[in-house]
């Protein structure tokens, strides 16, 4: 049998890693995925150049259990308006290409380094990652207040249980 300091010690330590975890994914998506899929999307909206490109790495972002879909992580080289050649890495993950296609990229000419499968910053995509944002946001929030809830929750239940002490005599 588990004795209470041992059951105390793992609740607490429980409850502080949901914190931590929380914590550490709301700072990702307030930090990192929020600003730069929202970022990503609007500059290429609104001033992006449609080119040609050529994948030339695709890397898949996890094994196959971990990745149904196929996704990849993938490279393109295009060449600017100006023409300079690039070649960088696009800013979403896909799984509609493949190495040595010729696909429709939209770059960004003041960072020609940031650029997206024109299919990739369309409503549905970015509706689906803004989406996705949004449920990391509350689900980090959540972890926190439900690690909050049971550190106070069960410091309420062992303050209302006695504590065993010394025995006083009885009169």
């Amino acid at each position: 049998m588990e004795s209470l300091p041992d059951h105390g010690l793992r609740v607490r330590r429980g409850s502080l890693v949901m914190i931590v975890l929380g914590v550490m994914l709301f700072v990702l998506s307030v930090v990192y995925l929020v600003p730069h899929d929202m970022g990503v999307t609007a500059v290429l909206r609104s001033r992006g150049v449609h080119t040609r490109a050529v994948v030339t790495e695709c890397t898949p972002v996890g094994g196959p259990q971990d990745n149904p879909a196929g996704n990849c992580d993938c490279r393109v080289r295009f060449a600017t308006s100006d023409g300079t050649s690039v070649e960088t890495r696009l800013a979403y993950v896909t799984g509609t290409v493949q190495v040595r296609d010729t696909v429709t990229v939209v770059y960004d000419p003041r960072h020609a380094d940031t650029a997206a499968l024109e299919s990739s910053i369309g409503l549905w995509d970015s509706l689906v990652r803004n989406t996705l944002d949004v449920v990391a946001l509350i689900a980090s929030v959540g972890m926190m207040l439900m690690g909050f809830a049971v550190r106070l929750a069960y410091g309420w239940v062992t303050r209302a249980q006695p504590r065993p002490g010394p025995q006083r005599p009885r009169d």
